[in-house]
């Protein structure tokens, strides 16, 4: 009974299976390199400020390809997320990505485990967008753990980074350091052919964030040594990625620019002015960190303030003020450079004498920090390790109910195994009790039998000794005749057909003598044939002629076709082996028929074939004509009587031989006896 369940349920598997292989078979496949090149292209519009180029482009291209693979597809996704969260400020077409990607990777979560993680994410970006703080935390536990589980430590240093940025948002500038710290580490594990992003883009990025963190926590000794971190990173890996130049230099100018800051807060003005120059003339033009080179701008502005250089500040505020009032100065990355710039131009009127000047410029920064710190206010003030701790607590609550159900499923399952324990061992009871009789019935049988063994062989000993007498009795007649034929052979004048006769009577007396001797040798092998050269066809003319007139008083013909072949056999025993055949055809061949006795030459063997056309052999004794059994013998057609023993003899000579003997035959059809000997 379990072994059915057991096979039900591998077969219900099996199933499964075939169903899951069926339905990925039918998923079109990825294509990377054709979508690297799509994805690309579009960055590389974005980079110049062509952010809605390049989300046309991204539609154009994937409404060409007929059959995108669900990667193709999630890359698409995440390109324009990114888009509209981070550029544009679309939060609901932001939402819309992200649930999109949700939509996309249903039901293939483990197929496509890091995509799977970063929608989780996607989905905290979106809810932080919306002021859900508490549901976006949620959101990142939840991609943050499964993460964890799932995905290998190259891929998993993304997520700790992001982790790391939502408390730099906080101002928790101390608590972000580890995270960045672990993704560094988390992205060693990245192998050669991980890409772009993986071994230049990321790494780089977190050398730079951990920098960041230092800076805003007052510590710019540590915070410059991860500046110049990062730019190591970048000229070693550099020659690397060749066709990457752009984005290599945009990085370069970007952490110049940080690195300059840094200088300007410790007071090394000349040091601060060449890193923020380098920054500018890096970024400042289509195809680069335009922004940044922005946030450059406003840090050497403040050092020229600082400095009374009125001349080259007041340059700096004007292109702010352009970039501000151009096609850049959208975004919410921007609102920060706009309050920069009206807390500069107050400066730059205080720094000149000119409060009149400047009082604008204090209520318009201070209108933009007040908005800005309303919306961060409520991100700052949450508590997102609390939120962490609870959401475990949570998934720990839910793992032990999913347990206690396991457990509970398990004991159901260990109570049925004991109920089919219990009725197994009642079957074996009852079986043990049950062959118990029956072996008793077998011992009885057995002593039956050994019995009826013990009368068998009683009854063959008899029949043995019986034998032992018919053979004793029979030797003084035949030896009697063969003596008489051999003293008429001797006497003088007898015509020729009366010696051929006499000849022959002589040559089977003898021949029967032997066969009289070989009766008490039938359960015997034959060992130790004294062989010799013998001619085959001597031999078969001999026994053919010596038969000739038993098959005459049946008005039957005897016709030999054979060759003259020699091989090495014994004489006599050969010759009863075919007298038996030959004999036997003319018992069981009808009147004026013909038999046939021929010898064929083969490569290595000879083939003698005794054909006749006589009553042929059943199927259901043909197995059984060679056996000692006698169960195949039947009477001749003149009503001869059978023996059933030549057949058997006849094979056990052949045999011995080194040779093999067989029948062909159809009920009224004749029979043809084969002998192969080896030459």
């Amino acid at each position: 009974m379990s072994f059915r369940i057991t096979s039900l349920f591998l077969y219900l598997i099996c199933i499964l299976l075939a169903l899951s292989c069926k339905q990925a078979s039918k998923e079109p496949a990825n294509h990377q390199v054709h979508f690297d090149s799509v994805i690309n292209k579009a960055t590389t519009y974005a980079c110049y400020g062509q952010e809605k180029r390049a989300v046309a482009h991204l539609d154009s291209a994937y409404r060409a390809f007929p059959n995108p693979g669900v990667k193709d597809v999630y890359r698409k996704y995440e390109h324009q997320f990114n888009f509209y969260l981070n550029h544009e400020t679309n939060i609901p077409k932001a939402r819309l990505y992200a649930d999109s990607t949700f939509r996309l990777l249903k039901g293939k979560e483990i197929i496509y485990k890091n995509e799977y993680a970063n929608a989780l994410f996607f989905d905290g970006e979106v809810l932080m967008a919306e002021k859900r703080y508490t549901e976006a935390f949620k959101a990142f536990y939840d991609g943050r753990t499964f993460a964890d589980e799932n995905l290998e430590d190259c891929l998993l240093s993304t997520f700790s980074h992001k982790l790391g940025m939502i408390r730099y948002i906080q101002e928790e500038y101390q608590k972000a350091i580890p995270f960045f710290k672990a993704a560094l580490v988390e992205n060693q594990d990245c192998k050669r052919n991980a890409g772009f992003d993986y071994l230049f883009v990321f790494p780089q990025n977190y050398l730079n964030a951990i920098a960041l963190c230092f800076e805003q926590s007052e510590q710019p000794d540590s915070a410059i040594i991860y500046y110049h971190k990062a730019l190591s990173f970048i000229s070693a890996n550099k020659s690397r990625f060749p066709k990457r130049k752009a984005f290599v230099d945009a990085a370069n100018g970007v952490i110049y620019g940080n690195l300059g800051g840094v200088y300007a807060k410790k007071g090394e003005d000349k040091q601060a002015e060449k890193y923020l120059k380098l920054s500018i003339a890096i970024n400042d033009g289509e195809g680069s960190e335009v922004l940044d080179a922005q946030t450059a701008k406003s840090k050497l502005a403040k050092l020229y303030i600082r400095r009374s250089d009125f001349i080259a500040a007041e340059k700096l505020l004007n292109e702010l003020q352009d970039y501000l009032s151009g096609k850049y100065g959208l975004g919410q990355r921007n609102n920060s450079i706009r309050l920069k710039w009206a807390e500069l131009k107050y400066e730059y009127y205080q720094q000149k004498g000119e409060p009149l000047l400047a009082y604008p410029f204090l209520q318009k920064s201070y209108a933009s920090r007040d908005s800005l710190m309303k919306a961060e206010r409520e991100l700052k003030n949450l508590d997102i390790d609390k939120v962490f701790k609870d959401a475990e607590q949570k998934y720990r609550l839910a793992l032990l109910n999913k347990d206690n159900q396991l457990k509970t499923v398990y004991l159901s399952a260990a109570m049925i195994c004991m109920v089919m324990v219990m009725i197994i061992l009642f079957f074996i009871w009852y079986n043990l009790r049950h062959s118990k009789k029956i072996n008793k019935q077998i011992s009885e049988q057995n002593i039956n039998m050994q019995k009826t063994l013990s009368s068998l062989e009683q009854s063959q000993e008899e029949n043995v000794r019986m034998m032992m007498i018919v053979a004793h009795d029979l030797r003084n007649p035949v030896g009697n005749i063969t003596a008489m034929a051999d003293l008429m052979l001797v006497e003088q004048n007898r015509p020729e057909d009366d010696l051929t006769m006499l000849e022959m009577i002589k040559k089977s007396g003898e021949n029967s003598l032997l066969l009289v001797n070989d009766l008490l040798k039938v359960n015997s092998k034959i060992e130790n044939l004294q062989k010799e050269p013998v001619d085959l066809y001597v031999l078969l003319d001999y026994c053919v002629n010596l038969l000739r007139h038993k098959a005459e008083a049946k008005k039957q013909q005897l016709i030999l076709n054979a060759v003259h072949v020699t091989i090495s056999l014994n004489t006599e025993k050969m010759w009863r082996v075919m007298s038996n055949l030959i004999g036997n055809a003319v018992k069981f061949s009808p009147e004026s028929s013909t038999i046939t006795v021929s010898i064929k030459e083969r490569k290595e063997t000879v083939l003698i074939a005794v054909k006749d056309h006589g009553i042929g052999i059943p199927a259901a004794i043909k197995t059984k004509i060679f056996d000692m059994s006698g169960e195949g013998q039947r009477s001749g057609t003149a009503g001869e009587q059978p023996y059933g023993l030549g057949l058997a003899i006849s094979r056990q000579i052949i045999e011995t031989h080194g040779g093999r003997i067989w029948v062909e035959s159809e009920p009224d059809q004749g029979s043809v006896f084969y002998i192969e000997l080896p030459l």
